[in-house]
């Protein structure tokens, strides 16, 4: 059975909104683990940078972003790009997340100075017993229980 590896947001939004296919073969030796706060980030992600894409500008507010998502900006670049997700997501193992889970990353917060989600996802995987994770987030190197994928 192929070792486990959880990959995180960055690396999903690298392959659809980049499309860097070979981030994937560099784990294909792996059993690909995510959850479901993942791919919540990778959409809110996904429809910010096709709003922003369709608007021509380099940085746009949230409520900006938010009127013009509301008002059809980007749609054909979200729904390209959110069918890319889902096919991807239909490759992965998605795990559950409970409130033991939830807890934990409460104390991940404290030690590592994680923002919630970093620390949710950490939390995911030491609660299934994933110790790699394939990132581009540097502040997974600081923690002592999971070993970053060279990718």
């Amino acid at each position: 059975m192929p070792e486990k590896c959880f990959i995180d947001t960055t690396v999903l939004l690298e392959v659809i909104l980049r499309k860097k296919f070979s981030v994937l073969e560099s784990l294909a030796k792996y059993s690909v683990h995510t959850s479901v706060n993942v791919l919540e980030e990778a959409a809110f992600k996904i429809i910010y940078a096709s709003v922003v894409d369709e608007l021509q500008t380099e940085h746009a507010g949230v409520f900006k972003v938010k009127g013009s998502f509301e008002k059809g900006a980007g749609s054909h670049l979200i729904e390209t790009r959110l069918h890319a997700l889902n096919v991807l997501k239909s490759h992965l193992v998605v795990l559950e997340l409970d409130e033991n889970i939830f807890d934990l990353a409460k104390d991940i917060i404290q030690v590592y100075k994680f923002l919630p989600n970093d620390a949710l996802i950490a939390a995911t995987c030491k609660h299934y017993g994933i110790g790699k994770i394939a990132t581009f987030d540097e502040d997974f190197k600081r923690v002592d229980f999971l070993e970053v994928v060279e990718i």
